[in-house]
């Protein structure tokens, strides 16, 4: 299969970036309040904003309007925070990013890369180092399926997460690992890797969590339903599997997931 890039879906984004506060921790150590920052990919902000408080300023970047105007309300709402003056998003895409050469101090991509075919993943790193100050940082954090932890791994579950990585529609094998490559896949575009390390998003922490993950898994695979069957990709029997399997996951008290994310930060060339 061929890779078409991310299919934009709003409760697989919500699902990915709900624990949008722990993201931006590696990252923070190498930042300073001189720095403009820009978040591309964004989605409703959270994350974005959580910038806000270490940096001069930070954009964030969607491709979705209603992404963007989602995070702008949020933005609002808070208006009597002080970060939230040093805040600002804007709709755009990645690919072509409407800033000029050297805007940036910092670029970030969350669950961003890890979508894109080699085509645009070229053109997306291009415009990163296009827009960044010489010597820049950009810092990355993807997923990397061979560092998942779920307990009980039940075929159900399995499945369910097999149904997941036929929507993206993967062009190999080695796509779901995309995490343990960031290193490798900067340095080939361009950029010099100086930091590298992994955390994990916690599904299972507590009886509460697992029940919002269970709604999450859920609410994401019945959107995706319809596509998934449309395009000969599942049928209805498969989808009805793994949507049972999370309720028997969620009623286990001794569940587990845990969702790897591998983190690296590198700079553009100083010259």
């Amino acid at each position: 299969m061929v890779t078409q890039g991310m299919r934009y879906n709003s409760a697989i984004v919500d699902f990915q970036r709900k624990r949008g506060g722990d993201s931006v921790a590696f990252f923070v150590p190498f930042l300073t309040r001189e720095m403009d920052l820009l978040d591309i990919g964004c989605g409703p902000g959270t994350i974005t904003a959580g910038f806000a408080n270490v940096v001069r300023s930070a954009t964030g970047l969607d491709v979705e309007p209603k992404a963007i105007a989602a995070a702008q309300r949020t933005a609002s709402d808070h208006a009597n925070l002080s970060f939230v003056a040093n805040l600002s998003f804007v709709v755009g895409d990645m690919t072509s990013l409407p800033f000029e050469d050297g805007s940036f101090d910092a670029v970030f991509f969350h669950a961003v890369l890890y979508h894109l075919d080699a085509a645009k993943l070229q053109k997306t790193l291009a415009e990163a180092l296009w827009v960044l100050k010489p010597g820049g940082l950009i810092a990355t954090r993807d997923a990397d399926a061979g560092g998942n932890v779920i307990y009980p791994e039940t075929p159900g579950i399995l499945l369910s997460l097999d149904l997941w990585q036929r929507w993206y529609e993967h062009s190999s094998s080695d796509a779901v690992y995309f995490g343990r490559r960031q290193g490798a896949v900067l340095r080939s575009h361009g950029f010099l890797p100086v930091w590298s390390g992994a955390s994990y998003v916690n599904h299972s922490a507590d009886a509460p969590n697992r029940r919002e993950t269970v709604q999450d898994a859920k609410r994401s695979l019945e959107s995706l339903s319809e596509g998934l069957v449309q395009r000969g990709l599942a049928d209805r029997e498969e989808i009805e599997t793994a949507l049972s399997a999370w309720d028997r996951w969620g009623s286990d008290p001794d569940a587990v997931y845990l969702r790897c994310r591998c983190e690296c930060v590198a700079t553009a060339p100083s010259v």
